[in-house]
């Protein structure tokens, strides 16, 4: 009878340690993919700013070749919106790449959503 109780509680043990185990290791790759997620959407705000700062130079020296202000309008209309479509894009692609497991992570849809988050994650300090 000693036998069986000892081999029941080492079997309870060893089951219990692995249930144990498999929640903290999603709560670990939970943690992860927050601060991965947190690190991507600081690139893409970077790669963001870049491109805008390159556009307005861009018209810039459109302006100073003497380039009909018409031109100019429709050129930053139709960089306006393929930017506008880029961000929204790569925000959905980010979201995209999501494991499963972790969908319910997720708290924004779109560009201005994302950055609002990362400005709170921000102005938290990382505490996020």
């Amino acid at each position: 009878m000693d036998w069986l109780i000892f081999f029941i509680g080492l079997f309870s043990g060893i089951f219990i340690r692995g249930v144990l185990s498999s929640f903290m290791d999603i709560g670990r790759i939970g943690l992860y993919i927050r601060e991965a997620e947190k690190n991507a959407l600081v690139m893409l705000a970077t790669a963001a700013e870049s491109i805008a700062f390159i556009q307005s130079i861009k018209y810039r020296a459109m302006k100073d070749m003497g380039i009909p202000e018409a031109t100019i309008k429709s050129t930053k209309n139709i960089d306006d919106y393929n930017f506008s479509a880029w961000k929204n894009s790569a925000v959905s692609k980010l979201l995209a790449a999501y494991p499963e497991k972790f969908k319910g992570l997720k708290r924004y849809v779109d560009w201005n959503t994302a950055m609002d988050f990362l400005d709170k994650v921000y102005k938290k300090g990382h505490k996020e």
